[in-house]
């Protein structure tokens, strides 16, 4: 994540405004079809590995199998897309090529089947290695100015990589010949079942975290979207952390969740606590120094962002307690409420970008956004009786934060 955000604002400074505003443009548009490569099956993968061991590989084959069919289905829907919209249709060839690339994210179930087993440091050296090798190819195409498509055939390189690493690994260690029964259609169409609530609020999530710039190109300009762009960088850069604790966490609240629910939900009250505190502090830090930080990372060219930066990073203090809440749907077979809420928070997104965006440029993005995360991530829980103890429960952790950090912190100093 660190070699990511490096990378990023190298490209930045280097390229100009609007190369930068490009690529941004470029990833956003295909993004919006990577939710079709996963299925909603990532901890989907996790729950049925960790729940029926001796079955493991009947489940992970049965995905595959769902997330393959869904892989070759983004690139037959990103083909229409580019022929469909005028502005996108002007980066064919990028869209194309990384929507090549992107396909190969349906072998990242082995990445989850290794999670589950909590066998995390062959699948994360694999990510890094391979990320670090495309992060070289980067830097030379962004020195040597060799153009906007070797750029994003080097982004795309990395899901390649990454996917022929986990297989290699997961066959090599020979997880495929512990099985008791073969995946066919029917046990396919079960998963797909398993994971279509989750498919399409992911869908619904992508939608109002990138549909901000792809708008933006489409009202105003590549300059503009590289200034918005760079913000974002910003503030999602932070993003990462929660869904790896949250990850990481996952298979000891299952766990809990099994044994004993109160103790499972206070577990979750906890992390809560913790994660909003940081993410308050850390909003409130970055919106005091926004103007120094982006011109010390930017540089002057991008002083605009600062203002952008210092609303959009309040989306945080959602964006980390949303980690533990998407577990605690699939750990309580909520998982259409994730939709019920995602839908809600891209179309109230999209809505506020209609009539703040062609008003306020990146500013107005940047308040869309925010007030789509409180939405989506809060209030929304209120709505159904079914996630109204999710939402109970983060409304204690946020009232309670610093009483819960400082025993933490006694708790560890006694230590």
């Amino acid at each position: 994540m660190i070699s990511s955000f490096i990378v990023g604002v190298i490209m930045a400074r280097l390229s100009g405004k609007v190369i930068y505003g490009e690529f941004s443009y470029i990833l956003s548009i295909v993004s919006l079809f990577a939710p079709l490569c996963i299925m909603g099956l990532n901890n989907i993968t996790t729950k049925y590995v960790v729940k029926r061991p001796s079955n493991s590989h009947f489940y992970v084959q049965s995905i595959l199998l769902v997330r393959g069919c869904g892989a070759f289905i983004s690139v037959v829907v990103g083909v229409a897309f580019t022929h469909l919209s005028d502005a996108a249709s002007q980066y064919q060839q990028e869209i194309l090529l990384l929507l090549a690339f992107q396909l190969f994210q349906f072998l990242y179930v082995f990445e989850f089947y290794f999670l589950a087993k909590n066998n995390v440091l062959p699948s994360l050296l694999i990510r890094l290695s391979s990320f670090s090798l495309c992060t070289i190819i980067k830097l030379i195409v962004i020195f040597y100015d060799l153009g906007l498509l070797l750029l994003i055939a080097a982004h795309g390189l990395h899901y390649a990589l990454s996917a022929f690493g986990y297989s290699y690994l997961y066959y090599h260690q020979r997880a495929h010949l512990i099985k008791k029964k073969t995946a066919n259609l029917k046990s396919s169409v079960l998963v797909f079942h398993q994971g279509k609530w989750l498919l399409l609020a992911g869908l619904a999530a992508l939608i109002y975290l990138k549909i901000d710039q792809i708008m933006l190109g489409h009202f105003y300009n590549m300059e503009e979207v590289a200034i918005y762009s760079a913000a974002v960088r910003l503030s999602e850069f932070w993003y990462v952390f929660p869904v790896l604790i949250a990850n990481a966490f996952y298979p000891k609240m299952l766990k809990k969740h099994k044994k004993n629910t109160e103790d499972f939900e206070r577990f979750i009250g906890k992390m809560l606590s913790l994660l909003f505190g940081f993410a308050l502090v850390l909003s409130l830090t970055t919106a005091l120094i926004s103007g120094w930080f982006v011109k010390t990372i930017y540089g002057e060219a991008y002083s605009e962002s600062a203002q952008i930066l210092s609303i959009h990073i309040f989306a945080t203090c959602f964006i980390f307690q949303r980690a533990f809440y998407s577990k605690w749907l699939i750990s309580n077979n909520l998982l259409k409420h994730s939709l019920y809420s995602q839908g809600l928070g891209a179309s109230l997104n999209i809505i506020l970008n209609l009539v703040l965006i062609p008003k306020f440029g990146g500013i107005g993005a940047a308040w869309a956004t925010v007030i789509a995360y409180i939405t989506a991530s809060y209030f929304s829980l209120f709505i159904s009786k079914k996630t109204r103890p999710f939402a109970i429960i983060m409304t204690h952790a946020m009232l309670t934060f610093p009483s819960v950090i400082n025993s933490v912190i006694m708790k560890r100093l006694r230590l």
